[in-house]
C-alpha cells in the first residue's frame, strides 16, 4: 500500500506519490534537516529482504554516489523502513520525462541530437566509473525546465572494472545481471540481454539507439504484437532505415543508429559512449537552423446528410476504409494541433485510408439547435453519408468513448458496410443500474453536467480525461481551445445529457462483425468493467486491457493501442453476404377494417413507411410489417399511420422492437418479428408501444413515453419494459 502524506522516514517526510512500477515506487519528499525537496525511491521487498541483496545494494549505491555529472541524477542517501524494505533518497527534478515527449510525436532533430549527446555523456561518466546503467530507456531520460538532461534510475547499477573494450574486444566483463538471467525493459533491450548473457558498456549503447530511433520516427525499431515476437526482432531483425519513415533525416544518422542497434557488439557496434556523443554533435553544423514545426493539415470537404453539412477529412491511402468516430465534441482542424494527437492519426493512417468527421453540431459541421442535437440514428446516417461522398463501400467502425455505441450500433445495422469494429474506453450504459454497476452514477454525471456549466472555456474534466497531460502548459492550453472549438456550452452540455440516456446492451449479441475491445486498466472516465461485460455478449470479441491511467487515446501509451489496431486490420478478412442484421420492426394490427377503406388504407401503409425510409415486408389490412434501419425512423413512421389512420375512422394497435433479423429472399424472419408481432398484441387500438431496447437508443430525439409494465415476451430471455408512445 502506498505511504500516506506525512509518514516520516527518518529525517524524511512524505509529500506525493509520483510514481510506481515494477522496479519499485517513488514519492516526492521533504528533507526535515537541509530543507529541500528529494525524490525517495521505495525499491521492492524482494529486491531488499535478502542480507547479501542488501549489502550488494548499499555496495553499489555507494559507487553511485560518487558520480559526480550535470547529467545523472545525484543519489544523496539510503535507508531503509521499520520493516526493512529499502530506500534510495535522490536529487528530486522538476522536469517532463523524455518518454512523455516522445508520445506527442517524432522530436524536432535538433532537440532528440541534443538530448542524445547528453544522455550518451552521462553514460560516458558513468562506464569511466565502471558503472553500467542496464535500462536506458526514455522513461528514465528527465529533461528539465531549462532543457537539460538528467539521466535517472543509475541506483540499480552495478559497479564493474573500468575496462578497455577499443583495446580488447574478448575481455570479460563483470555485469549488472548475472549470465542466464534478463533484467531490462524488453523493448530496449539489447540482443545479449534478450538472450540471457552477460552484458556491458555497449549493451547501454545498444537500449540509448532505439531511445534515438523512437525520439526521431515515433516508432520503436523492434515493435512486434507479442512478447515473443518483440525479442525475435531484437535478436535477429534489422529494423527500416530513420530516414525511410522520416526523409527529412540525414543519412549520417541512419549510420549512427547502425553501429548502435548493431547485433555483432564484437565487431560492429560503438564501443564508446564517447564516440557516439562526439558522433551525434558532428551532425548538427550541417543541419542548419531548426525549422519551425508545421503540421500539414488534409483538406477539408463537406458531405450532405438529410439537409446538413457534415464536415470530414481523409488522410492516408491504405487498403481498408477506417471511419474514426470520436466522442463528446470534436473539431477536425484542432486535431492537427496537438503533437500528441497528430501522430496518433497518422499511425492510424498509415496502415488504412482514415476518414474523419465532425458529427452535426460540432466543429466545422453545421450547427443545429440544441434541441436537435443529433441521435444515434442520425450520426449513423452522417458516417453513411460521408462514407458514400469518398467511395467507401465497407469501413472499419473505429468509436473511442461515446463514439463507440453508436459504431457498435452502425456495425450491427449495417454489417454489409463494416468490415470490422475497434472500440477504445467506451462503455453500452453511461448510467449506474444494478444490472451494469461500472456506469457512474445520476449524482455523478449531474457533478460532470455542473463543471461543463461552470468551466466551459477551460480545461474541463482534463485530470480525469488525460492525467498524465494535466501538468502541461502547452496540452492545457490546447485542450480548452479544443473544447471551445468543438461545441458551444450548451450543445455541450446537451450532447453530454444525451449521452447519459444511451444504452446498447440489447445490441451487443447482434454484432456480427469481427471486434476488438480496448480499454485501459485505470481508465478514471470510463470503467473498464464496462468494456469486460461488452467483450462477454458480443460473439467473438477480442478484448486487450493495456495499462495506463489516461481515457484520450492520444495520451499516455498510444503505441500499445497502435499495435493492437494494427494487429486487428492485418488479420481482417473482408467477407460479404452477411445476412443477420439489427433492425427495428414496426408491426401493425387492426381488428377491422371496412372493405370500403381497405385500398385507402394499404396506401397509408405503405406511403408512411416509405417516407420514413422503411421496407415494407407484410401489407394487408389486418396486419402488415416493416422493418427500419434506425429505432427513430420506425416510431415516426409508427405515429404517422396512428395520425393518418384515424382520419379514415380506423385505429389500428402498432408495435415497435430493435433486436437481429435473419434476411433471406427479401423476407424478414427470427425472434425479432414475434416479439414485435407480441407487442403490438398488448396495444390498444389507437396506440403505439415500443420496447425498452428501442427507448434505449432513441436520447434526444425528444419522444415522450409512458411506462406500460413488465411483460415476459415470448421467444425472449428476461422480462421487458414496454411504453406507450404519447401522443
Amino acid at each position: 500500500m502506498p505511504l500516506s502524506s506525512g509518514t516520516r522516514l527518518g529525517p524524511y517526510e512524505i509529500l506525493a506519490l509520483v510514481g510506481s512500477g515494477g522496479m519499485g515506487e517513488v514519492y516526492r519528499a521533504r528533507d526535515t534537516r537541509l530543507a529541500r525537496d528529494v525524490a525517495l525511491k521505495m525499491l521492492p521487498a524482494e529486491m531488499s529482504d535478502a542480507p547479501a541483496r542488501r549489502q550488494n545494494l548499499e555496495q553499489e549505491a555507494r559507487a553511485v554516489a560518487r558520480l559526480n555529472d550535470a547529467h545523472i541524477c545525484t543519489l544523496h542517501d539510503i535507508g531503509a523502513t521499520p520493516s526493512g524494505v529499502v530506500y534510495l533518497v535522490m536529487e528530486y527534478i522538476e522536469g517532463k520525462t523524455l518518454c512523455s515527449l516522445i508520445e506527442r510525436g517524432p522530436l524536432d532533430f535538433h532537440h532528440l541530437v541534443n538530448i542524445g549527446a547528453q544522455v550518451a555523456d552521462a553514460l560516458a561518466v558513468a562506464h569511466g566509473a565502471g558503472i553500467i546503467h542496464g535500462d536506458i530507456k526514455p522513461g528514465n531520460v528527465m529533461l528539465t525546465a531549462r532543457g537539460d538532461v538528467k539521466v535517472l534510475d543509475f541506483g540499480l547499477a552495478r559497479k564493474i572494472p573500468p575496462v578497455n573494450i577499443a583495446a580488447s574486444t574478448t575481455a570479460t566483463l563483470e555485469t549488472i545481471a548475472e549470465p542466464g538471467k534478463i533484467a531490462g525493459t524488453l523493448a530496449y533491450m539489447s540482443p545479449e540481454q534478450i538472450r540471457g548473457e552477460a552484458i556491458d558498456v555497449r549493451s547501454d549503447l545498444f537500449s540509448l539507439g532505439v531511445l534515438l530511433y523512437e525520439g526521431a520516427t515515433g516508432s520503436r525499431p523492434f515493435d512486434a504484437p507479442t512478447i515473443l515476437a518483440v525479442a525475435t526482432a531484437i535478436a535477429s531483425v534489422d529494423p527500416p532505415l530513420p530516414s525511410s519513415m522520416r526523409p527529412d533525416l540525414p543519412p549520417a544518422f541512419d549510420r549512427v543508429i547502425a553501429s548502435a542497434l548493431a547485433k555483432d557488439r564484437e565487431r560492429h557496434r560503438y564501443t564508446s559512449a564517447s564516440k557516439l556523443a562526439e558522433d551525434l554533435r558532428s551532425l548538427l553544423p550541417t543541419l542548419g537552423p531548426p525549422a519551425p514545426v508545421t503540421t500539414p493539415r488534409p483538406r477539408t470537404r463537406y458531405a450532405k446528410s438529410g439537409g446538413v453539412n457534415i464536415a470530414y477529412q481523409v488522410v492516408g491511402d491504405g487498403p481498408v476504409d477506417m471511419v474514426y468516430i470520436m466522442g463528446w465534441v470534436t473539431n477536425l482542424d484542432h486535431f492537427w494541433e496537438e503533437p500528441s494527437y497528430v501522430r496518433f492519426l497518422n499511425r492510424l493512417a498509415s496502415s488504412t485510408r482514415l476518414i474523419l468527421f465532425n458529427k452535426r453540431g460540432t466543429g466545422l459541421s453545421d450547427r443545429v439547435p440544441d434541441a436537435e442535437l443529433p441521435t444515434l440514428e442520425q450520426r449513423m446516417d452522417d458516417v453513411r453519408a460521408v462514407m458514400d461522398a469518398v467511395g467507401s463501400e465497407r469501413a472499419i467502425a473505429f468509436g473511442v468513448s461515446e463514439g463507440g455505441p453508436m459504431a457498435a450500433l452502425f456495425s450491427a445495422t449495417y454489417p454489409d458496410r463494416t468490415l470490422g469494429l475497434i472500440m477504445f474506453g467506451s462503455y453500452a450504459k453511461r448510467v449506474w443500474d444494478a444490472e451494469y454497476p461500472w456506469a457512474p452514477t445520476p449524482e455523478e454525471r449531474e457533478r460532470f453536467f455542473s463543471a461543463i456549466r461552470d468551466d466551459w472555456g477551460g480545461v474541463v474534466d482534463l485530470a480525469t480525461l488525460a492525467p498524465s497531460a494535466l501538468d502541461d502548459p502547452a496540452f492545457r492550453q490546447w485542450w480548452a481551445g479544443y473544447l471551445r472549438q468543438s461545441a458551444s456550452p450548451g450543445a455541450a452540455l446537451a450532447l453530454a445529457k444525451m449521452n447519459t440516456q444511451v444504452d446498447i446492451r440489447h445490441v451487443l449479441p447482434t454484432i456480427r462483425v469481427p471486434t476488438l475491445i480496448l480499454h485501459r486498466t485505470g481508465d478514471l472516465d470510463i470503467d473498464v468493467g464496462g468494456s469486460r461485460y461488452m467483450a462477454r455478449r458480443i460473439p467473438g470479441a477480442r478484448f486487450v486491457e493495456l495499462s495506463g491511467d489516461d481515457h484520450l487515446p492520444w495520451v499516455g501509451d498510444q503505441n500499445a493501442i497502435l499495435k493492437e489496431v494494427a494487429g486487428f486490420v492485418q488479420g481482417l478478412d473482408q467477407v460479404t453476404g452477411i445476412n443477420r442484421v439489427l433492425a427495428t420492426v414496426l408491426y401493425a394490427e387492426l381488428g377491422y377494417c371496412p372493405s370500403d377503406a381497405a385500398d385507402a388504407y394499404r396506401v397509408l401503409l405503405l406511403a408512411e413507411i416509405r417516407r420514413f425510409r422503411g421496407q415494407e415486408i407484410e401489407i394487408a389490412p389486418r396486419r402488415a410489417c416493416a422493418i427500419f434501419d434506425g429505432p427513430a425512423r420506425a416510431i415516426r413512421a409508427a405515429c404517422a399511420i396512428r395520425d393518418s389512420a384515424r382520419n379514415l375512422g380506423l385505429h389500428p394497435a402498432l408495435g415497435v422492437h430493435t433486436g437481429e433479423c435473419e434476411m433471406s429472399a427479401g423476407q424478414v424472419h427470427g425472434t425479432t418479428v414475434e416479439v414485435t408481432r407480441y407487442i403490438a398484441g398488448q396495444a390498444r387500438s389507437g396506440e403505439v408501444l415500443i420496447s425498452h431496447t428501442v427507448r434505449d437508443l432513441v436520447p434526444g430525439s425528444g419522444f415522450r413515453f409512458e411506462e406500460r409494465g413488465i411483460h415476459s415476451l415470448p421467444g425472449s430471455d428476461g422480462e421487458w419494459h414496454l411504453l406507450l408512445v404519447a401522443s
